[in-house]
């Protein structure tokens, strides 16, 4: 075990990945200081949309030894989970270690392998360097709202704005509105004000499949899907196990009998052929691609015709309306863009915006630029847990800082991320985020981590429930309680 000369590390970001990075480096003896250019602890969860909120049950995305509270409803909103995560930082003695509205400018890396960051205080507009052994970078996937420009824009009359600057009816009361997007973000958004609005247009490009809390209202959802043999029928993951080989190369009809059976019942739940709103894409890589749970009233409000949904895209504003692609011209006072977020890279090094490719920058194990030394990545594996991931790679990230394990050479490491871009390449869909998708393989990765850092990745108490119990965050209490700063 080679014994780290690492003391000091700067974080960059108080989201959910950058506290738990400092709870648990601090846990492992390293002296943190985290840099959030926000007022408060929580990252996305900060602002959002009026009604904005957790689309998964409470359950899957707590931390695991810090269980959310039981006046909690099943689904919290987005208030109560930055409440959450404040006292969580509080608790654990991290939220003191939070620089607010400062704003890391730039980082340096010195000879001798630290790093040097400009940072600004955003109330004074004072601009200071601090000097770290060790930098991790947890500004996360979600930064800068992205609006598209389209011809005719600036000439719009009425208003064009971010779901994130949905403040609530007041907005669309009485108006025509176009809500553009079919995530959940934009279908939260269009469900809210479909109530409110003389009309509501919805336009997408493409619809995805809903995923349901519970199936036919009946199961709960994560008792199928979120299990070890539920893993076997998605996509062959990039080292398959071998039930999933025996499964895919044996059965090949059984695994896509499965999901054509799962498409009925999804079809089936939420009337989609009704709505106009079946997916081109297969459900089992859709998935892949865009993930959400539907408030149960979207779907209706489609059938009803309180939303119109419009397969096209823009292609010019007028300055009463839309032009669509097919031509039809659609008035409207309010165009609300639930088109994501685009990610921050500008203050990173230029090793890191150089590996910048079509769909993201690719990491070893979605952590470590193999060319950037003394730095990590935490936050950048999106799953349907992602509280859960970042806890995990930060176990990872102490075990490596104190030596339990070392990294590949660096011509392993590049070996393996290009084995990473094969394998997402070679199923998933081409989106901008390709290189961060983990989703439903999520404990196929997090089985990796652990591994790695020599901790038993099954966490049930028999083989049974290893199999076909679901997995959730508190499975990993004793992972997390087992950092110390020995």
């Amino acid at each position: 075990m080679r014994k780290t000369t690492i003391k000091t590390i700067g974080i960059l970001g108080a989201g959910i990945s950058g506290i738990g990075a400092a709870r648990l480096l601090s846990q492992g003896g390293f002296d943190c200081e985290i840099f959030e250019q926000g007022e408060r602890v929580g990252g996305v969860w900060t602002a959002g949309y009026h009604t904005f909120g957790l689309q998964t049950p409470k359950s899957l995305y707590e931390i695991p030894d810090y269980p959310m509270p039981d006046s909690y409803p099943r689904v919290p909103s987005g208030e109560e989970l930055q409440a959450y995560f404040e006292n969580y930082a509080r608790d654990t003695g991290v939220y003191d270690k939070i620089r607010f509205k400062t704003a890391v400018d730039r980082l340096e890396q010195q000879q001798d392998g630290r790093w040097t960051l400009q940072v600004t205080d955003k109330a004074t507009g004072e601009s200071m360097w601090k000097t770290f052994d060790f930098v991790v970078v947890a500004s996360g996937l979600y930064f800068d709202p992205y609006i598209p420009e389209f011809p005719g824009q600036e000439k719009f009359k009425g208003r064009i704005m971010h779901s994130q600057d949905y403040a609530g009816p007041v907005l669309v009361t009485g108006r025509k509105a176009v809500v553009v997007g079919f995530g959940k973000s934009a279908l939260d958004v269009a469900g809210e004000a479909a109530k409110f609005a003389k009309k509501l247009d919805l336009i997408y490009r493409k619809a995805h499949w809903p995923v349901p809390m519970d199936i036919l209202d009946i199961l709960d959802t994560r008792r199928i899907c979120l299990t070890r043999f539920f893993s076997g029928f998605l996509p062959l993951y990039q080292r398959p196990d071998r039930w999933s080989k025996l499964l895919h190369n044996g059965f090949p009809w059984l695994v896509s009998g499965f999901w054509r059976f799962f498409e009925g019942l999804i079809k089936f739940q939420f009337s989609l052929e009704a709505c106009d709103a079946v997916p081109d894409e297969r459900m089992e890589i859709d998935i892949f691609n865009l993930d959400f749970v539907p408030r149960r009233e979207v779907y209706a409000l489609m059938r009803e015709g309180g939303i119109n949904n419009r397969r096209a895209t823009i292609k010019a504003f007028t300055e009463d309306g839309v032009i669509l692609e097919n031509g039809e011209h659609l008035e409207c006072d309010v165009v609300i863009f639930g088109t994501g977020y685009k990610p921050r890279y500008d203050f990173l090094p230029d090793v890191f915006k150089t590996a910048l490719e079509d769909d993201g920058v690719y990491l070893y194990r979605h952590i470590v630029h193999p060319k950037l030394s003394n730095m990590a990545f935490i936050g950048r594996a999106a799953t349907f847990s992602n509280s859960l991931t970042s806890h995990l790679a930060a176990v990872w990230l102490v075990n490596l800082l104190k030596g339990k394990f070392q990294l590949p050479d660096h011509a392993a490491m590049l070996a393996e991320i290009d084995a990473i871009k094969a394998w997402k390449r070679g199923f998933m869909p081409a989106i901008y985020s390709r290189a961060t998708v983990i989703k439903l393989h999520m404990w196929n990765y997090h089985d990796e981590l652990l591994r790695d850092a020599g901790i038993d990745p099954q966490r049930k108490k028999n083989w049974l429930s290893e199999w076909f119990s679901h997995y959730c965050p508190a499975d990993y209490r004793e992972v997390l309680a087992g950092i110390d700063p020995s």
